[in-house]
């Protein structure tokens, strides 16, 4: 059984108890029972969902130090309403480092002083009070002096009362100074002051008056009854938040731009301040949506990066209130990465469909040139050579016969310019076999190529198609560009993928984000879904490294 179930087990127990040890039930004594369940049942709630915090166990721990000195109290046996009576007003240390420490639960600095003054006050000089204090019920009453217990008793009391004072006042210049998000934040600190306020006030008038000041006593009790339902509510609100992420996810899908989303974290983490700025790789700085340099965040502001596989690519610049939500603040960063990935995909996916329209139409326009100014050119000279034998062929039998052999040259040299424009488009070389084609590729490459094909079965038509251009468009590389002396072909399969791999022993140096050649390779893959890497470092050689998956159903779908 861990700890916070033996805790439930415990307070299954000691609540109902506390109730039933009640002598004459009033709504008071029964709302002031009620007080230290409260605490216990909120507290352990927020420690099951907050356990990034202290909150809940210092919550839980209160109500346990309250109800158990009131039914340690109440029992009729002299050891153990000693001891209810020792821890009766100890829960106010508790009590006070809950409402110093909200949200995080930690102490620093001078709130450490005051619990400490409270353990001191609430815990030893209760202690000490108990030696004088005469009673058959107080089995530490070593030396008995009512008048002494008495003086004791009003100079713990003013103590105690004092420190309640100076939490308050610490609690209420903390929230005044908080920027306008940490002040919706600290709200339930404004309630445990409430309790601390009424606390005094009661003390106070008591060791003016001897007497406890009506209806204080009911408005300590219900006052101290909503305080941990008010904590609770603060410390779930990123809970209940978090719980909204299907609604951010929808509002980020439909934000159309970059500009928007920004916006919608705002609404989400409801910090109108916070903008979304974007990391510039090289400059090793940020920058805002209008492009400008983003300054260090001030005026109680932060900034939390947004990564990407370990590398920054944004940031929020929010108000510091957040970073007591870290758990909501690491999921809304979580899905702004997302987004931003959508983005880049598709603003890449964009660009890579517009250079693969200008691909075709400048393909196109290549086609055309080349017809009129190869086989186009060529067929009108012979249509001319034609009519000129047509118009000789009657006075000068030789003249016309030299004339249709130059027309047949003609034709035969118009047939290859056109196999060879056919084999650009698609090379009729594949319908013998993947190998064979890659091989005609060597065989007409400026530099010596070896070709290893290692395919157990063949692939699909639109597969062999991919693979030869790769192939087609790394030799044209290697011969423009390399300066090799040798390249290779190599291409596998394994599994559903096949890879083909085009390498030389060249000068290197070769850019696959910007040469034109390689981008629209690149752009050939991933349109058919595979992915092309380029290894090119300077003087050590290029190779050309493709991946296509080679599934029929996929490569009949591209």
């Amino acid at each position: 059984m861990t700890g916070r179930r033996l805790l439930w087990v415990l307070a299954a127990i000691s609540i109902p108890l506390g109730f039933a040890l009640l002598e004459d039930p009033t709504l008071t004594t029964v709302v002031n029972r009620a007080v230290g369940g409260s605490f216990i049942v909120c507290g352990l709630i927020v420690w099951q969902h907050r356990p990034d915090t202290r909150t809940g166990a210092l919550m839980t721990l209160t109500g346990f130090l309250y109800l158990g000195g009131q039914v340690l109290g109440a029992l009729d046996w002299p050891p153990a309403h000693t001891v209810g009576e020792a821890f009766a007003v100890v829960w106010l240390a508790a009590f006070g480092a809950v409402v110093l420490g909200y949200p995080s639960g930690r102490l620093v600095g001078f709130d450490r002083v005051l619990v400490g003054a409270w353990i001191f006050g609430t815990l030893v000089w209760q202690l000490v009070w108990m030696l004088f204090l005469p009673g058959d019920e107080n089995v530490l009453a070593v030396w008995p002096d009512a008048e002494l217990a008495d003086t004791i008793d009003t100079a713990q009391r003013t103590f105690n009362t004092t420190v309640g004072a100076t939490v308050a006042v610490v609690g209420i210049h903390r929230w005044l100074r908080a920027a306008p998000a940490l002040r919706q934040l600290l709200l339930p600190l404004l309630a445990g002051v409430a309790a601390v306020i009424v606390l005094a006030v009661q003390s106070y008038y008591r060791l003016i008056t001897g007497e406890f000041m009506r209806p204080t006593q009911e408005l300590t009790a219900f006052v101290l009854f909503l305080v941990p339902l008010a904590f609770l509510v603060g410390m779930l609100r990123a809970q209940l938040a978090r719980a909204g992420m299907a609604d951010l996810i929808v509002a980020l899908q439909r934000a159309p731009d970059t500009q928007q989303l920004g916006a919608v974290l705002a609404r989400t983490l409801r910090d109108p301040s916070l903008e979304l700025v974007y990391w510039l790789p090289g400059f090793e700085t940020y920058i805002d949506e209008d492009g400008r340099p983003c300054p260090p965040p001030a005026d109680g502001r932060v900034l939390t990066p947004i990564e990407h596989d370990g590398e920054p690519v944004a940031a929020l610049v929010h108000d510091a209130a957040l970073t007591y939500e870290p758990e909501l603040l690491a999921l809304v960063c979580a899905a702004a990465d997302v987004a931003l990935a959508h983005t880049r995909l598709v603003q890449e996916l964009t660009r890579s469909r517009v250079r693969l329209v200008e691909a075709g139409d400048e393909a196109r326009r290549k086609i055309e040139r080349d017809l009129h100014d190869g086989a186009q050119q060529r067929l009108v000279s012979l249509a001319i050579a034609l009519r000129l034998t047509e118009d000789r062929l009657k006075e000068d039998p030789d003249a016309a016969a030299s004339l249709v052999a130059a027309a047949r040259e003609e034709l035969k040299a118009s047939l290859e310019e056109l196999r060879e424009l056919a084999r650009g488009i698609h090379p009729a070389v594949l319908e013998h076999g993947l190998a064979t084609a890659l091989n005609s590729l060597a065989v007409r490459s400026p530099t010596p190529a070896r070709v290893t094909v290692e395919l157990d079965e063949p692939l699909p038509e639109a597969v062999e198609l991919a693979l030869y251009f790769v192939a087609s468009e790394g030799l044209a590389n290697v011969a423009k560009y390399a300066q090799a002396h040798e390249a290779e072909i190599h291409v596998t399969r394994a599994g559903d993928v096949v890879v083909i791999e085009v390498a030389d022993d060249g000068i290197g140096g070769a850019d696959g984000a910007h040469g034109s050649g390689l981008r629209g390779l690149a752009d050939r893959v991933e349109a058919f879904g595979g992915r092309l890497r380029v290894t090119s470092p300077p003087g050590g050689g290029t190779r050309l490294h493709a991946e296509l998956p080679c599934d029929a159903s996929v490569a009949s779908s591209r």
